[in-house]
C-alpha cells in the first residue's frame, strides 16, 4: 500500500516547461545572446569577404603574376618559375640568379685597384693598376665611365683623368660632388690627397678633378673604406705607408655652403682593417671583408651611430636596441663598436674578393683563399637588434668554375649585380663582366595549410590596371546582388521555403 499523500481536491500541477532549443552542436541557446553574437560576427565576416577581399583578389589576379588566396602558412607545395634557373624554391632572401657572362668591360689598366663610383646617371671606374704591372707604384690616373640606363650599363668610354695616378682609393658621391680619397700614387704607397669632381649640368659627366687642400687626410691611407651619411663622409681604417692596417675613423661634416669640412677623429675601430667594404644600414655602419693585422679576416665590424632623442620616447624611431646605451653621445657620432663572432663571421675569408651591398644585404664573391682562386658567394642581411647571425650561400649562386674572379669590383645596376674587371683563375685580366639577377621570382604556385598562391594574368601597363579595376567592380557588384538576395530570402523565410519546395516538386 502506497504511503504517498493523497492529492488535494481541486489542486492542479503546472506542466514542466520545454527545454530550450540548442544550435551549433548544442553550443548556443537558439534564443540567447551568444547565438545572436555569433551570427552577427559571421555575417560581418561574410560581408567583408564578399565586398572587400574577393574584389581585391580579383584586381590582383588581373595585374599581378601571382596572388595569395587565404593565409598561405607553412607551404607544403612550392613550384617556382624556370627564370630562377635552379635556385631553391622558394629562393632564399638575398639570393642571386646564377651568374652569366656579361658585356665587355674595357676598364682602365688592368681593371683592378680602381674605385667604383656612381655619380648621377653615370658609373665611374677611377684609377687603378697599370696592365701587366709588377711595380707597386705602377698606378694610373685614367678614368672610365658608362651611362646607367634602363637596360643596364652602356659601353665604357674614357673620361677626364685624375691629376695624378691613384690606386686603392676610396670614392664617394655626396651633395652633387664626387670625391676620390687617399690611395697609392706613382711614388707613394699611401697618400693624404682628396680629389673632387662635379658632373657637368649639360652632359652629366665629370669633366675635371680638383685637389681639395682643405680635405687633406690627417695621415696617409690606402685601401680605406668610406660611408656616406646624412651630414658628411666617414672614412674607416685603411693602411699606412707600410701597408699596415689601421684603426682610424675620421669624419668630414657637410657645411652650410655644400662643401665638406676638415676631417675630425671619431671612435676608432676595435681592430685594424684595410681593403674592406663599408655601408650604412639603418643607424649602423657595417665593415666587412678585407684584412686585419694578421691577414684576411672573416670578422665584420658594426658601429652604432647616435640618433636624435624625442620627448615622447627618448629616442627616434630607429633607436638603439638598448634605449639608454648611447647616453649623451653627440648626434651623428659612433658611440659603440662591436665585432661578429662564431657563425656571424664569414665562413671562408679570402683576399681580393668583390665586396658590395644592395638593399641592406652584404655580399662577398670570389677572391683567393690559400693561394687558390675560389668562386663561393656569401651574403647576409644584418638586423638592427641581432646584427649578423649567419652568412648564406647556395651552390647555384657561386661563380661558374670557368669564370672565377680575383680583385674584381662588385656593383648593383638596376636588376643585376655586376662583377667588373679583376683577373681570372689564370691571372689574366678579365675583359668581360659577370652578371647575376638580383630579383628571383616568387613561386608561381604554393599550397599551404590555410591558402594557396596561384598564377595571375599579370596584364601590364595602364590597360592592365583598368581591366583590373573592372574585374574588381564586377566582383563587387555580383557579390552585392547575392547579399541582397540572401537578405530578401531571410526576411521571407516561409515564402522562400515554399518556393524552394515547389521547385523541388517540379523536378
Amino acid at each position: 500500500m502506497s504511503n504517498l499523500p493523497a492529492p488535494i481536491s481541486g489542486s492542479s500541477v503546472a506542466p514542466l516547461s520545454a527545454a530550450p532549443r540548442r544550435v551549433l552542436f548544442g553550443l548556443f541557446d537558439a534564443a540567447g545572446w551568444g547565438w545572436a553574437t555569433f551570427r552577427a560576427v559571421l555575417w560581418t565576416l561574410v560581408i567583408i569577404l564578399l565586398l572587400g577581399y574577393i574584389p581585391d583578389r580579383a584586381y590582383y589576379l588581373t595585374v599581378s603574376p601571382t596572388v595569395d588566396l587565404g593565409l598561405n602558412a607553412v607551404s607544403l607545395v612550392n613550384i617556382c618559375p624556370a627564370e630562377n634557373e635552379g635556385l631553391p624554391c622558394p629562393a632564399p632572401a638575398g639570393a642571386l640568379i646564377p651568374w652569366k657572362g656579361g658585356p665587355a668591360a674595357a676598364l682602365p689598366g688592368a681593371g683592378e685597384g680602381g674605385a667604383l663610383l656612381q655619380a648621377g646617371t653615370h658609373l665611374y671606374y677611377v684609377g687603378g693598376r697599370a696592365a701587366d704591372a709588377k711595380d707597386e707604384f705602377a698606378n694610373i690616373a685614367n678614368v672610365a665611365t658608362a651611362a646607367i640606363g634602363p637596360d643596364g650599363l652602356s659601353t665604357w668610354s674614357a673620361a677626364a683623368p685624375l691629376p695624378e695616378p691613384r690606386a686603392l682609393s676610396a670614392a664617394a658621391y655626396l651633395a652633387g660632388t664626387a670625391y676620390v680619397i687617399g690611395g697609392t700614387s706613382a711614388t707613394e704607397s699611401a697618400t693624404t690627397t682628396v680629389y673632387a669632381g662635379k658632373p657637368d649640368t649639360v652632359t652629366g659627366l665629370i669633366t675635371t678633378w680638383t685637389l681639395v687642400d682643405a680635405l687633406q687626410l690627417p695621415a696617409p691611407r690606402n685601401g680605406a673604406s668610406v660611408v656616406t651619411v646624412s651630414d658628411g663622409l666617414i672614412l674607416l681604417g685603411g693602411a699606412d705607408q707600410n701597408y699596415t692596417p689601421q684603426t682610424s675613423v675620421w669624419k668630414s661634416t657637410l657645411q652650410s655652403d655644400g662643401t665638406l669640412g676638415a676631417w675630425e677623429e671619431m671612435s676608432s675601430l676595435p681592430e685594424p682593417r684595410a681593403n674592406a667594404a663599408a655601408v650604412l644600414v639603418g643607424d649602423a655602419i657595417w665593415l666587412w671583408g678585407g684584412r686585419d693585422a694578421d691577414g684576411v679576416t672573416g670578422v665584420s665590424l658594426r658601429g652604432d651611430i647616435a640618433v636624435a632623442k624625442s620627448p615622447a620616447t627618448g629616442h627616434s624611431a630607429p633607436a638603439p636596441a638598448t634605449p639608454d646605451e648611447q647616453g649623451d653621445a653627440a648626434i651623428g657620432s659612433i658611440y659603440k663598436w662591436s665585432a661578429t663572432s662564431g657563425e656571424g663571421d664569414l665562413p671562408t675569408p679570402r683576399e681580393g674578393a668583390a665586396l658590395w651591398s644592395a638593399n641592406g644585404t652584404l655580399y662577398v664573391a670570389g677572391g683567393v683563399q690559400d693561394g687558390v682562386a675560389i668562386g663561393s658567394v656569401y651574403w647576409t642581411a644584418p638586423a638592427a637588434a641581432t646584427g649578423i647571425t649567419t652568412w648564406h650561400t647556395v651552390d647555384q649562386v657561386n661563380l661558374p668554375a670557368d669564370q672565377l674572379r680575383v680583385n674584381a669590383s662588385g656593383v648593383v645596376v638596376g636588376p643585376h649585380a655586376l662583377l667588373l674587371g679583376g683577373e681570372d683563375a689564370s691571372g689574366a685580366s678579365a675583359t668581360t663582366a659577370l652578371s647575376a639577377g638580383t630579383s628571383p621570382k616568387a613561386p608561381v604556385f604554393r599550397a599551404g595549410l590555410f591558402g594557396l598562391t596561384v598564377p595571375g594574368l599579370a596584364l601590364p601597363g595602364e590597360v592592365g590596371q583598368q581591366i583590373g579595376f573592372l574585374s574588381a567592380a564586377g566582383a563587387w557588384t555580383l557579390n552585392f546582388v547575392l547579399l541582397l538576395a540572401a537578405a530578401v530570402a531571410y526576411a521571407q523565410r516561409e515564402r522562400f521555403g515554399a518556393w524552394v519546395s515547389r521547385l523541388r516538386g517540379r523536378k
